[in-house]
């Protein structure tokens, strides 16, 4: 997965300054904007935290998959 799209997302975010969270089931490959839908056993990221988290996988994909 390359994940282009949710950083171009992201990134349009963090430039326009919305305020807005995000979860990221890593199992699912799933994002959601917190103000969609939320669940409490999701970890929640800015935007900032959630391109950060995106290139740690990109560069190191998580063996617990």
């Amino acid at each position: 997965m390359k994940y282009n799209n949710i950083k171009t997302v992201l990134r349009n975010n963090i430039r326009s300054k919305v305020k807005n969270l995000w979860t990221w089931d890593k199992k699912e490959k799933s994002f959601t904007c917190i103000y969609n839908n939320y669940n409490d056993d999701l970890p929640i990221y800015t935007p900032q935290q959630l391109i950060e988290e995106i290139e740690k996988e990109i560069k190191q994909p998580s063996s617990s998959l």
